[in-house]
């Protein structure tokens, strides 16, 4: 994995900027480096990373314009694979080849790849898009604002694990003098306290309970795979995880939200803010062991 090269912003002024544009959008990461850690992993939850990496948000912004909500892809395994969708552009990385090493992920006629950030409606969400060798001078085309239809390929498996999607034509071009506002992501005026987490390491009660968790941070919508399922203390049947932090009266307790199938569109409006009722599944054995929880619907 590359160093992050940071740059003179911070990576939260980043992350706000990139998620308080209104009409206009912005890409706040060119020229620069990949961040560190993939979704879910110590190094993207807990010490920060580039806005590249942030995780995919729910927006309730009314836009001029938008495309589809890439989590979908995720939270609705199958159904829009081999479809056609439209990525209304965000933020986009840099081009980058692909190299031999990587062709059975993306097929062997992708050429070259990029991240994007892809806006809708209901919230924004990172792809991986590919280019080959007919469509790679579209490349330079593909700037905050752009609207750009892609063909699903694959719901991860891409860079970061992101969703794959190739490149099919250009809608309309986007607009390179967009700039960031200033200023750091806002948050709720006031956040209240839910339930205490650590309670569940002490009290055997607490196992199987339904509590409130006021939802501090949200990170990216995961698909859980058969590995996971065998190694992690997950319900039978779970198809989706998040990696969350409940807040509670004298901090916050990172938690591993799971959702079943039926409960999987509802991973797409957990955010930052948000009181959700969850069961309590077990006091460890989530991802870096943090404590299991379910939605409650």
């Amino acid at each position: 994995m590359r160093p992050t090269h940071l740059t003179s912003r911070s990576p939260a002024a980043l992350v706000g900027a990139l998620l308080f544009l209104d009409g206009c959008c912005v890409n706040p990461f060119v020229n620069t480096d990949t961040a560190r850690g993939a979704p879910g992993t110590p190094a993207r939850e807990t010490v920060g990373s580039l806005a590249e990496h942030a995780p995919a948000t729910q927006s309730d912004r009314t836009l001029t314009a938008s495309g589809f909500d890439m989590r979908l892809v995720r939270v609705q395994p199958g159904v829009h694979l081999d479809t056609e969708q439209t990525c209304h552009v965000s933020a986009a990385g840099r081009i980058e080849s692909i190299a031999e090493d990587e062709r059975e992920r993306y097929g062997p006629s992708a050429t070259q790849r990029m991240s994007v950030r892809c806006i809708a409606d209901t919230g924004e969400g990172w792809a991986d898009l590919i280019f080959g060798a007919t469509s790679a001078s579209h490349t330079a085309e593909i700037i905050p604002g752009a609207r750009v239809r892609t063909r699903i390929l694959r719901a991860d498996g891409g860079f970061f694990d992101y969703p794959i999607v190739s490149f099919v034509a250009l809608e309309s071009p986007g607009d390179p003098t967009c700039a960031a506002p200033e200023g750091a992501p806002s948050t709720p005026a006031s956040m209240a306290a839910g339930f205490d987490l650590r309670r569940a390491q002490t009290d055997p009660a607490v196992i199987g309970s339904v509590q409130n968790c006021v939802v501090a941070h949200a990170g990216d919508i995961e698909m859980l795979n058969a590995d996971d399922l065998r190694s992690r203390a997950y319900p039978v049947g779970a198809q989706n995880r998040m990696t969350i932090r409940c807040r509670h009266s004298a901090g916050e307790e990172w938690a591993d939200l799971v959702f079943m199938p039926a409960q999987a569109l509802d991973a797409l409006h957990v955010s930052r803010g948000d009181n959700v009722r969850v069961t309590v599944v077990s006091r460890t054995g989530g991802f870096f062991d943090y404590p299991v929880l379910q939605l409650v619907r």
